[in-house]
This record gives C-alpha cells, structure tokens and sequence, in this order.
C-alpha cells in the first residue's frame, strides 16, 4: 500500500489488513524476524533506526507459552474446560502453569486489558494449544480434551470481538481457512499467497471437526486484592494517585523497598515478578516505572473492590496528571513509560496480587 506523509512524501510498502493474518514460509526465511519488527512497531523510532516505518497497533500484544508462570484467577473458560475431577476453569489459579494453560491465561489477560490485536509465533507457543488435528480428534475425543485449540477461536476472537491475530505457522496448514490473509516469506521478502492458501485448503480438506462452539466465551473482569501489610511505610506518608509528589518522611516504619533486574524482572521486597516472557518491554526505566507503580499499590493495599482495569486507569491517569516523577516521592528522572498492555502483564505475573 501507499500514503503520503506530511513530512516524507509519499511512501509505499507492506501493509496488514485488521484480521487473521498467517506469515507462512521456508526456515530462515524471515517469518519471525518479520513478527519481531511488527511488535517492535508499537513504539516510534528515530530516523535511521530501519524500524521507523514500522507502525503497529500500540495496543498489540505478543503472546507466548510460560511453562512455570503463576495464573491467578483468570477465566479460562473459553479454551479450557472439563478438567479431570470437576475442578473449575471459571476462576482458575495456579502457581505453576503449564505452556497450554499459560499462553490461554495470557491472551485472555491481553484482552483484559485492552488489547486490539495479538502476535504469535508458532516457535514459542505451545503445540497442543495451537492446534488438534483431524488424526488426533479421532483418536482422543473431545470429551476426554479439556483445550480448546486457538485454531478454533482464532475467527471468534476476531468476528465477535473485533481483536486481530498475526500468526507465525510454518509448520501446519490448518489455519488456511480462518485466515484473512496469507503472506508467505521468501529470502526475507513478503508476497500475498493468499488466493493460493484458500485454493489449497479447498483441494486438500483436513475433514477437521470444530470444536470452539458457538462463541468465543466471557473475558471476566477480575478484581484485585492487595493486602498491605503492617510495618510497611506508604510513600510520602498516605501518598495515593491523585496526591502528587511528596518527599518521604521518616516515621520510624520500613519502607517497601523494590529493585529492579533489567528487562527481566524486578522484586517488591524481595518477592520476585519475572518478566522474561513480556516481549515489548524495551527499556530498564519502563520495569523502573513498573516497579515504583507496584511499590505505591502495596503500600496502599487494595480491597478487591478495583478490577484490573480500574486499577490501570488509575495509574495512567496519574501519570497523565502528575508525569513519571509523580509514582515516586523523589525525582529520579530515569522513568520510561510503559504501555498499560506492559504494566498489565507485569501485574498479573506478580504473585502478591491475588486476582
């Protein structure tokens, strides 16, 4: 496609429609590489950067599977239901979520907060949440498989709810059907083989049976509990969002103290939140600015009364009102902003928050 920049002329390129949209081709061809720019887009670059063409929907988030990752709360019940034992995905919480369990918690947290459109590679998602082929159906009945493949919600997520999926897949064919668009890569060059994808899926039908339903399901609101504990020194003495900046003052209490490892992770008093699977955090002053937002939230408490998405609004509205000094009680000057997808990710990967 092409436009006309105010300041650039005209310029032409690749452009991808809202949708599903499959990046299919040979190994090393530049499938995720291609995906890594896209979710890189989310941000403006600098002229000269070679991503600064690049724009993305600033809401997009990139999804993967986390073996190990805590879930809490979340309602799984679009993808997984029917657990052995009668235990309930409606609320579901656990300290160590298998790759299946936390690529679904993830997508739903995303939507949670706002997301517009997901990005998955095929690479580091979890197979058996991405597809169930017709061999596999036959052989194990759906009644017996609590997970719903994505395959079979990919076209919900986007008719019903209106979120868009870029989608690395190499390796299977069966989206053919669900996608809008097919862009294959070759030597690092993208081509429409669209036509060809749904000709194809025409010629070789998988016989598949369905198995999403009649809708993509319920993403619940949760609300957040956050227990403050005693001894703990709120900063600025009983400052809040809405309070602006005040120095700290010694009232003989300990403060909440936070550190900070990089881009993957950080600790309130020393309970670890590990944000090695949050893809487009891209600078250390935005796990800064994560982790000085954490610290006035557990110095606060919070009741249960707040859903994720209030809590959010809350924070950007601070910032919004007050800037990036206002999370902290001194001027630090080395804060980055962070997307609310981002600092929601973080929070749902904090265990100290129960949801």
């Amino acid at each position: 496609m092409s436009f006309d920049c105010p300041n650039r002329g005209q310029i032409s390129g690749l452009g991808i429609p809202t949708g599903v949209t499959l990046i299919v081709g040979g190994g090393y061809h530049g499938k995720s590489t291609l995906l890594q720019a896209i979710e890189g887009g989310v941000y403006d670059h600098i002229p000269g950067d070679g991503r600064e063409l690049v724009v993305t929907d600033p809401s997009a988030v990139k999804v993967r599977a986390e073996d190990g990752r805590a879930v809490a709360g979340v309602n799984l019940s679009p993808f997984i239901n029917h657990l052995p034992l009668g235990q309930s995905t409606v609320q579901f919480s656990t300290p160590n979520a298998s790759g299946s369990t936390s690529q679904a918690a993830s997508i739903l947290e995303a939507l949670e907060a706002g997301a517009g459109a997901l990005l998955m590679d095929e690479d580091t998602s979890a197979t058996n949440f991405m597809i169930r082929d017709r061999r596999m159906q036959a052989l194990i009945a759906k009644e017996q498989e609590p997970i719903t493949p994505f395959v079979d919600k990919v076209r919900q997520l986007c008719d019903e709810r209106g979120v868009s999926t870029i989608l690395v897949m190499g390796g299977s064919g069966d989206y053919f059907e669900a996608a809008d668009q097919v862009i294959a890569m070759d030597q690092f060059l993208p081509r429409d083989v669209t036509a060809e994808a749904k000709a194809i899926a025409a010629e070789f039908a998988t016989a598949r049976i369905a198995e999403g339903g009649e809708g993509f399901g319920e993403v619940t609101a949760r609300r957040l509990h956050l227990q403050r504990e005693e001894g703990r020194r709120e900063p600025g003495r009983g400052q809040r969002y809405g309070r602006g900046r005040q120095r700290e003052q010694d009232d003989g209490e300990r403060r909440v103290k936070s550190k900070v490892r990089g881009l993957d992770g950080l600790s309130i008093d020393r309970e670890e939140v590990d944000l090695s699977g949050v893809a487009q955090l891209v600078e250390d002053g935005q796990v800064r600015a994560i982790a000085a937002a954490f610290v006035q939230l557990y110095s606060q408490g919070l009741d249960g009364q707040a859903t994720v998405a209030e809590v959010l609004d809350g924070i950007e509205a601070a910032i919004e009102r007050d800037g990036l000094d206002g999370l902290t009680t001194l001027l630090q000057g080395n804060l980055v902003l962070p997307r609310r997808q981002d600092l929601a990710a973080a929070l749902n990967r904090w265990r100290a928050a129960h949801l």
